[in-house]
């Protein structure tokens, strides 16, 4: 026979809680870690060096910034859509995106001098077009090369090997703090049941946690360095 305490029914019902904060956050930083561990775009086999893209984007962005004639730059907007226009959908939204924000912040920042200054309207208008044109040209670059082989055109370039080292290190950190601060975000979420009005207090309590184990990660890494004669001489990943 169970005793009949485990027989009976709970009836507790925790208040509703939204956790939006949590829950944006987490979305957020998973969607960050993604772009950046899997960076691998349009890369095929038979890809162009990333060297030869480098220079190529450069090229074309000087090329957008100088030039005045805008039937050259509606060329250049054809070229590009024409070639987003062989990829599939969802990543030329990508893409569209970048310009899009980029240029409609750029807009908020002239609004008031178009406001002011009507005259100037074209002026302007270029101005956002150009800004679009660039954020575009930048993205398809950083879409379709691997950071590994950017890298490895920046030390092509006899980039200094420091700043190569920076550079990855960078990145590498950003994804494992993101992981450290999702997980923690998550397990914070499990462990809250019913309604919290005092959520935003574990936002310093997570900062914390992420502070100590960043500043563990850097003694270990330099430790690391140390033990392995580290020099500035640094190929790259």
């Amino acid at each position: 026979m169970l005793p009949t305490w485990l027989s009976k029914k709970e009836d507790y019902m925790p208040p509703k809680d939204g956790g939006i904060f949590i829950l944006k956050t987490i979305k957020a930083l998973g969607n960050v870690i993604q772009r950046i561990r899997i960076q691998n775009g349009h890369e095929k086999k038979r890809h162009l060096p990333a060297l030869f893209k480098l220079f190529l984007t450069f090229a074309i962005i000087l090329m957008i910034a100088l030039v005045k004639n805008r039937m050259i730059i509606m060329a250049i907007a054809a070229g590009v859509l024409l070639y987003l226009a062989t990829w599939p959908a969802k990543d030329i939204w990508n893409i569209l995106k970048t310009g899009l924000m980029a240029a409609g912040l750029t807009f908020l920042f002239l609004l008031f001098a178009i406001i002011s200054r009507p005259e100037g309207i074209n002026n302007y208008l270029r101005m956002i077009e150009k800004v679009f044109l660039s954020v575009t040209v930048l993205s398809i670059f950083n879409h379709t090369t691997q950071w590994n082989h950017i890298t490895f055109a920046l030390r092509k370039l006899h980039v200094p090997g420091v700043f190569i080292f920076i550079l990855d290190i960078t990145l590498k950190y950003i994804v494992l703090f993101g992981r450290l601060i999702t997980d923690i975000l998550t397990s914070l979420q499990l462990r809250s049941v019913g309604k919290n009005n005092k959520k935003y207090n574990s936002i310093g309590g997570v900062m914390g946690v992420t502070f100590i184990r960043g500043t563990e990660m850097n003694k270990q890494m330099y430790e690391a360095m140390v033990c392995r004669g580290f020099s500035d001489d640094y190929e790259g990943l």
